[in-house]
């Protein structure tokens, strides 16, 4: 097995030519796992050549630490230095670099903290401006937001970035990685990360309500932000979809007596893009696999958090949880966005691979399915080869900015 996997890497750059990069990359990721750490260098660096100016600052990273686990130090910091003069690197980005486990055996090399350093001040001279704000509280907590100036002139529109996956908002800090944002920044859209109420401690009914105060409290203060408030997009990948197709195919219903003027609002928004999403959790991958009701399995891949619904028992003034299945498909059919679909739905562009082993493509192809019937305008491209990998989705992804600029205009 060795031998052939070094007549891989003498091979693989005679072979680059006409080769997918995800795929390369994907071969890169596996021989990592397989600790092939130099054929694994070889197959990221064949893909990086293939993708050209596109490739991510992952893919360099990945390249440099695989070259650093394989005992060659030169190659490492040279692909590092490279990450040095990039426009694309962030400070998360950077603070990850530096604690990256992989180049422990590199980290004793002179050339090391002074690499590390100028990557973090071009990370520096990258960034935009971020500001948190508390968009509502809930059992004593804050909801927050992150608001992302562009650099360049505002179009005094804006994009809301679903911060989840698998109903999980992490936050690390004030920065927020931008990289996904990019393409929307340097057309002048105003971002918003907005974190939700999140998994297993909050669940999935919990996110939605939470995301639809996000969008209200980012309507009503559109002013402050220097936005229009008819002019709101909203993205997000897996469960970050899911949430805003949830949003994005609600009923408006506003409460016009609520005493927080905020939640006099509309929730609405007005064209969406999201990557491989969930959609209905009562036809996990065909008719009648019902996900919510999956507790064993969900149980034993962790993941049964976003759907342990629990509803408030006045009597004994404690949370309970719903174990009745009738009444959990119930929850479920509340919050699979494809029992909601209307003429009215914003336009929605959706992306998803057909080698996705975590959310079936079929999800997308369903709703998909069902916005054709009600005559909402949509676009849906199905990434051959993607699986459940923001990666996988380039270049078309970045199609998601075109979306926004005929939809918000």
């Amino acid at each position: 097995m060795r031998n052939l996997l070094l007549l891989f890497s003498l091979t693989l750059t005679q072979l680059s030519i006409g080769q997918n990069a995800n795929n390369l990359y994907a071969t890169g990721d596996s021989l990592y796992k397989a600790k092939e750490y130099k054929n694994a260098a070889v197959a990221f660096a064949t893909g990086i050549r293939e993708e050209g100016k596109e490739a991510s600052i992952n893919r360099y990273w990945s390249l440099a630490s695989n070259w650093s686990l394989a005992g060659e130090t030169d190659s490492a910091f040279h692909y590092l230095n490279v990450i040095t003069l990039s426009d694309k690197v962030n400070k998360v980005q950077a603070t990850d670099i530096e604690n990256d486990k992989d180049f422990i055996p590199v980290k004793n090399d002179k050339r090391w903290k002074p690499l590390i350093a100028k990557i973090q001040n071009q990370a520096e001279k990258n960034g935009y401006l971020q500001e948190e704000f508390v968009y509502g509280r809930k059992d004593g907590m804050g909801l927050t937001l992150i608001l992302i100036r562009p650099k360049v002139s505002p179009n005094g529109k804006a994009i809301i970035s679903v911060q989840s996956g698998s109903w999980i908002s992490r936050y690390n800090g004030i920065e927020i990685n931008t990289q996904a944002m990019e393409q929307y920044l340097k057309k002048g859209y105003t971002m918003f990360a907005v974190m939700h109420g999140s998994s297993p401690r909050y669940a999935i009914p919990d996110a939605i309500s939470d995301l639809k105060r996000a969008i209200r409290y980012i309507r009503y203060n559109a002013g402050k932000f220097g936005i229009d408030p008819d002019h709101i997009g909203i993205t997000g990948g897996s469960a970050g979809g899911h949430l805003s197709l949830a949003v994005a195919t609600a009923d408006d219903k506003m409460n016009t007596t609520a005493p927080d003027p905020v939640d006099r609002v509309s929730s609405r928004v007005q064209a969406i893009a999201v990557l491989f999403p969930p959609t209905d959790l009562l036809n996990w991958g065909g008719p009648g696999l019902n996900f919510v009701n999956a507790k064993q399995i969900l149980l034993i891949n962790k993941a049964w958090g976003p759907v342990e619904f629990r509803v408030f028992n006045d009597k004994t003034r404690l949370y309970e949880e719903v174990t009745d299945t009738a009444a959990r498909s119930k929850i479920g059919i509340e919050i699979s966005p494809i029992n909601f679909v209307s003429k009215d739905d914003p336009p929605v562009f959706i992306i998803h691979g057909d080698a996705d082993p975590t959310v079936p493509v079929q999800q997308s192809k369903s709703i998909i399915a069902r916005f054709n019937e009600a005559g909402v305008p949509n676009r849906f491209i199905i990434k051959k080869g993607g699986k459940h990998n923001g990666d996988d989705m380039y270049p078309e992804w970045q199609e998601f900015v075109d979306w926004f600029d005929k939809y918000l205009k």
